[in-house]
């Protein structure tokens, strides 16, 4: 007997723990999941054709961003930790994954990130730095 997980539950199960977005070739969203409206205390209507830059933590070098928009206007998958802010000022931290989306003769349409919330390895370091130990030590050798 096979275990087949349907897409249907797959993307659920992804929509529980990701905060995913979609945004034209301009960067205005055109697409915020349920965590995204929850986490950034904005409503859905609130963020549809919004610049995604509404969360832009000012902190954050625009050289990141350069680098982003660089990196998938070529075709190519981004990924960056960057805090985000919301509606109500409350910082988020992500670890962020951007990537194009395509038509079906291959050209660039939209795009799509998929974030994590890190904020609870910001507050537990010692698990990062030892992790980080342990990478460090395997691709040194």
């Amino acid at each position: 007997m096979s275990t087949s997980i349907s897409n249907e539950l797959l993307l659920g199960a992804l929509e529980n723990v990701a905060v995913i977005s979609t945004t034209d070739l301009q960067g205005n969203i055109t697409y915020a999941n349920d965590l995204f409206c929850k986490l950034t205390g904005y409503a859905r209507e609130e963020l549809i054709g919004q610049p995604h830059s509404i969360v832009r933590h000012p902190s954050v070098p625009k050289a990141v961003y350069k680098d982003m928009w660089d990196t998938i206007k070529a075709g190519n998958i981004w990924t960056g930790i960057v805090p985000n802010v919301g509606k109500g000022g409350g910082v988020y931290v992500v670890d962020t994954t951007v990537q194009p989306l395509r038509d079906e003769a291959g050209n660039i349409n939209a795009y799509i990130s998929i974030r994590r919330v890190i904020n609870d390895l910001m507050e537990n370091f010692e698990a990062v730095e030892f992790s980080k130990e342990q990478f460090d030590d395997y691709y040194a050798n």
